[in-house]
């Protein structure tokens, strides 16, 4: 009776130790996915990250060059205004006399 108690407190020893295997392996197999999903979350983020990135910077170098375009144009507009202003030039004569 005693022999058959210890084969089984042995057996169970080694259910345990195999369970003890299994849990092992599998918290091996979970890390690696793990890994494996943080890996390609990263790797989505980034690229995505990387997409907006880029069509804002487009956005905004388009929105720049569109402002410098009609500060130009404005600023062409205000010199052909002044240009076309008359010149009184004997009237700004009398001006600089009376100023100095």
């Amino acid at each position: 009776m005693a022999n058959q108690e210890q084969d089984t407190i042995a057996h169970l020893l080694k259910v345990e130790e195999e369970a003890a295997e299994l849990i092992v392996q599998a918290q091996e197999q979970s890390d690696k996915e793990i890994a494996a999903a943080r890996a390609q979350a990263d790797s989505d983020y980034n690229q995505k990250y990387e997409s907006m990135a880029s069509q804002m910077e487009g956005d905004y170098k388009n929105k720049i060059a569109s402002i410098q375009e009609e500060h130009k144009n404005k600023l062409e507009e205000y010199k052909a205004q002044i240009e076309q202003t008359p010149k009184d030039v004997g009237a700004f004569n009398k001006l600089l006399e009376k100023i100095l």
